[in-house]
């Protein structure tokens, strides 16, 4: 038994070490390549200024952070065996306090991100005209304001407590009131059923409004839908994961529980806690893996060759030039993801 038991720990720890430095570089990468499409860096057409593009960057900034602080220290825990959490007062109150403010970030930028270009999709110039840079910018100002200040609790009642041994010290919580806040209202409504009910009602939305537009390409409807859908899938396998884990780690806290549980668990937690990290780290895979526009450009980067945007045929930009002229939003996420 005891040796079951530690093949499953050695297991645990395998995994945190190769997944772990795995999902660190293609984050990293991901995310800086990210940033530099999205953001001025980059002095093309690809991406035209609007909000889309300014959600995206915000939520690439995020994901950065996230990956370099929570999963950095995370490979350092559990793949070195180094207890920074359990020993280090700063990392034990920063690290979640961090960790929970870029999770809303990455998460409601894209949700904001899928929003804006409902607004853009739509025939009703009214809606469109809602799509607005200097409006994004006051609403994610607002919205960041609101998630660093909702969550500086964590900075005064996270510390590091004695373990049972008196030799050792854990960072944890003791507080009812907050565990319960943080398992029913934070991760199961904020942070899962809010965001999945956001992407699939504005996703199936914006497929709605890209069918109806019968004058652009229809690969610009399969891209934009597929991208739409396969982030949705992504992130709701994703979240759904996280929350799973956290009720059950809340409703068996109390059970006693034997080697062999715990180590299983230990596993399992291992397992999911990675999982969750596909958020983070996904987001520029996807919008390659779906929009042939970013594909096609990232090699003209790679080879140093001449930025590609004419991505429409004449008949297309005619018919978004008409359509830009009746309204100063512009249309260019999607006269680039064709």
């Amino acid at each position: 038994m005891s040796s079951f038991v530690d093949l499953l720990n050695k297991i645990s720890e395998e995994i945190n070490l190769i997944v772990g430095i795995t999902f660190f570089f293609l984050g990293l990468i991901g995310n800086l390549l990210n940033i530099f499409i999205f953001s001025p860096i980059l002095k093309t057409e690809l991406f035209p200024p609007n909000p889309s593009r300014l959600y995206i960057l915000t939520g690439s900034i995020a994901n950065t952070i996230f990956i370099i602080y929570l999963l950095l220290t995370r490979i350092l825990i559990s793949g070195f065996s180094m207890p920074l959490t359990n020993t280090i007062t700063f990392i034990c109150k920063t690290r979640f306090y961090i960790g929970q403010v870029c999770m809303y970030t990455s998460l409601y930028t894209t949700c904001l991100a899928t929003i804006d270009q409902y607004f853009l999709t739509n025939r009703s110039v009214g809606i469109r005209r809602l799509s607005r840079l200097s409006f994004a910018k006051i609403l994610l100002f607002s919205l960041l304001s609101l998630w660093i200040l909702m969550n500086v609790p964590i900075l005064f009642i996270y510390n590091l407590y004695p373990k049972n041994n008196g030799i050792s010290t854990v960072c944890t919580v003791y507080s009812p009131i907050w565990t319960f806040y943080y398992t029913y209202i934070q991760s199961l409504m904020f942070l899962c059923i809010i965001p999945l009910v956001i992407l699939i009602v504005f996703g199936f939305l914006i497929k709605f409004n890209l069918e109806s537009v019968r004058q652009l390409h229809p690969s610009i409807i399969r891209q934009m839908t597929r991208m739409i859908l396969f982030q949705s899938i992504v992130m709701s396998i994703s979240l759904l994961i996280a929350t799973t884990q956290i009720i059950y780690q809340e409703i068996t806290k109390n059970i006693s529980k034997d080697l062999l549980r715990s180590s299983q668990e230990n596993l399992f937690n291992t397992i999911a806690n990675l999982l969750t990290y596909v958020n983070y780290i996904g987001s520029f895979y996807i919008y390659f893996y779906s929009s042939k526009s970013i594909r096609r450009n990232i090699r003209n980067l790679l080879f140093n060759r001449t930025m590609d945007s004419s991505t429409h045929t004449t008949r297309d930009q005619t018919t978004l030039h008409e359509l830009r002229n009746q309204i100063q939003p512009t249309l260019g996420n999607i006269r680039e993801e064709k």
